[in-house]
């Protein structure tokens, strides 16, 4: 337990108030605190002024709610050190403070008035981004792009590799939605799970972030004679190994990462759910590398303070005839992982030292320090950001008319994953998700088409199509006739439907194919089948015509489009007709290659006539009937020649 010593210091406070600086005379600090760690500090100060002219401008800029930036600076006066080590230096933010105003005297004509002021102030990252709570959605950027458009005024450096890394999509959730999460904690929480560095630098207040913990520079001796005593601290180790899962269908893998402190058959598990080979083995190398036990540390308390630099990142080591042979550590490279420094003035009143520099101080100063080979990392406890995120998105499918039913599914290259694509217009990006067939079982194919209405959960580096929440303009059946519908095809103009509904409490079964001016209808009711076949003259689309290779299959599914597309599903004759005439020409394959160019042009004509006759009868089904039949027959016989 640490005991409080006499020293002599040499504070300087300088608090700077919408950019104008006030400094206060050491001797006038009445008390300090800190706590120092590798990632930060908190502190506390407190001073008293003499309410007179010369106060009024503090107090005056004090009073407002203007930002407060605080720089104290700790020096022991001790006249033995040849070359005194670096002040501690504190740079922070104020994010609590108070002011009371006591008197002094007994007559009124001889009172002063005093005030105390105190600072509650911190570094800047917890003041600033404890309160920043962004909501974003970033694609192809980089980590340290997102960094820097949040850092405000804090000096960030970044030495990781995987910061400079473009990710197709970063989103930060960190709203005000419960349980309270800032930016502060999602940094802390990034860090940790991609087993990151996150230190302070006090002395330059200045950040990094890093891969690996700094290891350049020497280690100062820390001389006996002025610590008070050590304690070995063990960090309880952890007793646990790895496994990571990949729980695809297709190849399940599980794979366990051993560590030498763990109990057999105690694991933390990771679940993953990626067909990427890839991503399954950097997971593997990540946890690996979070698997790490902690070794020893040192507690240093102090009977005087030090007369060598130990701020958080210090490099030391216990060196020196003092120290007893086999000592813990002795001669062995630490780093200074924490320092806590509490300091009393030993005269506490308004009027003492107010214009001194230096004053005596009761100090408690008391120092943790770890190997310097020591790759685990210390972070201050954080709430990890809520994942996933709800919003809504328009499928996205290039091409055509914005009413156009499109769908749009790429495939990325390296790892064959297929996606679709949806914008999100609150922030107007475009991300990806698994093309899958969502609620559809296997054998269900409706990819979502565009400019659908879908809710989209936005994870922190992926996104998951949820369900839709919009039918697509014509879907919808009117109300009274309680139906549903199936609607497939492009747009209104190119579409098949299929509809059941109820007329007069019967039930109305019905598909309606329209392709321009070509429609065809199919309609089932009570004691009633109705099927017509109708094409407008503005609208009627050019008689094709029919590419016939020398190979007889492609000379077949010609014929077949062509047919089958003038007389349609109208004629169960005619489809049976077909279904012969294919067979017969896959059996004369050999024959029909010398044949077919001269029969092509013949063919063809039969088909236009075919398709002539089939416009005569749209009007009067019954009638057109014998018709279509009479040009099948045609066209049967036409055929027959090939053989």
């Amino acid at each position: 337990m640490s005991t409080a010593f006499q020293e002599e210091l040499k504070l300087e406070l300088t608090l700077t108030i919408a950019g104008q600086p006030f400094s206060i005379p050491g001797g006038q600090v009445k008390h300090l605190s800190a706590r120092m760690a590798s990632h930060g500090f908190t502190g506390s100060v407190s001073f008293w002024t003499s309410m007179e002219k010369k106060d009024a401008p503090l107090f005056k800029a004090f009073s407002k709610p203007d930002l407060v930036q605080v720089r104290l600076s700790v020096a022991a006066v001790d006249p033995s050190l040849d070359s005194p080590p670096a002040p501690l230096v504190l740079q922070g933010l104020a994010r609590g403070r108070s002011v009371l105003a006591e008197t002094q005297g007994t007559a009124q004509d001889e009172q002063r008035v005093f005030r105390r002021y105190t600072l509650e102030f911190a570094d800047p990252a917890q003041v600033l981004w404890r309160q920043h709570r962004p909501i974003e959605l970033h694609t192809n950027m980089a980590m340290s792009d997102v960094l820097d458009a949040h850092k405000a005024s804090l000096q960030i450096t970044q030495d990781w590799a995987q910061l400079r890394q473009k990710q197709a999509m970063l989103c930060l959730a960190v709203g005000a939605d419960s349980p309270e999460v800032s930016f502060y904690d999602f940094v802390l929480w990034y860090v940790d799970s991609n087993n990151g560095v996150f230190a302070y630098d006090c002395q330059q207040n200045q950040y990094l972030l890093a891969d690996s913990k700094p290891s350049s520079g020497e280690a100062a001796a820390l001389s006996r004679l002025r610590v008070q005593d050590v304690q070995v601290r063990l960090p309880a180790p952890i007793r646990h190994g790895t496994r990571v899962l990949n729980a695809v269908a297709q190849g399940p893998t599980t794979t366990p990462i051993e560590q030498p402190q763990a109990v057999s058959g105690v694991s933390h598990d990771v679940m993953l759910r990626t067909p990427i080979a890839d991503q399954a083995e950097q997971r593997q190398k990540l946890e690996k590398a979070r698997l790490q036990v902690r070794g020893r540390q040192l507690q240093v308390s102090f009977k005087q303070f030090p007369s060598v630099e130990v701020f958080p990142g210090a490099l030391l080591k216990l060196d020196g005839p003092l120290w007893p042979a086999s000592f813990t550590g002795l001669g062995e490279d630490m780093r200074v992982l924490e320092l806590e420094l509490e300091a009393h003035a030993e005269h506490e009143g308004q009027n003492d030292e107010q214009q001194a520099l230096t004053a005596n101080y009761q100090v408690l100063l008391s120092i943790r320090l770890e190997s310097s080979d020591e790759p685990g990392v210390t972070l201050p406890p954080y709430r990890v950001p809520r994942y996933p995120i709800h919003v809504e998105g328009l499928v996205h499918a290039p091409g055509g008319e914005p009413e156009d039913r499109r769908y749009l599914i790429t495939e990325d290259e390296k790892t064959s994953v297929n996606s679709f694509h949806m914008t999100v217009p609150m922030w107007n990006k475009t991300v990806s998700v698994l093309a899958e067939p969502i609620h559809f079982p296997g054998h269900f194919f409706f990819p979502p088409y565009k400019n659908t209405r879908v809710l989209v959960a936005l994870h922190f580096e992926h996104a998951e199509l949820l369900r839709f929440i919009d039918w697509k303009e014509g879907v919808r059946t009117p109300q009274d006739g309680q139906g549903d519908q199936l609607l497939l095809g492009k747009n209104k103009t190119s579409q098949t439907g299929l509809t059941q509904d109820f007329q007069d409490d019967k039930p109305v079964w019905r598909i309606h194919r329209t392709s321009g001016g070509d429609t065809q209808i199919v309609r089932m009711a009570e004691g009633n089948l109705f099927i017509q076949v109708k094409e407008t003259e503005s609208s009627m689309a050019p008689t094709p015509t029919y590419d016939v290779s020398p190979q007889v299959d492609a000379a077949v599914a010609d014929l077949s489009a062509g047919v089958g597309g003038a007389i349609g599903q109208t004629s169960a004759a005619y489809q049976g007709a077909m279904a012969a005439v294919r067979a017969k020409m896959k059996s004369a394959q050999a024959e029909a290659k010398a044949a077919l160019s001269g029969a092509r042009a013949e063919v063809g004509g039969k088909v236009a006539a075919a398709k002539s006759g089939l416009q005569g009868a749209t009007s009067k089904l019954s009638q057109g009937a014998s018709k279509l039949s009479g040009a099948a027959e045609q066209a049967k016989a036409s055929l027959k020649k090939l053989r």
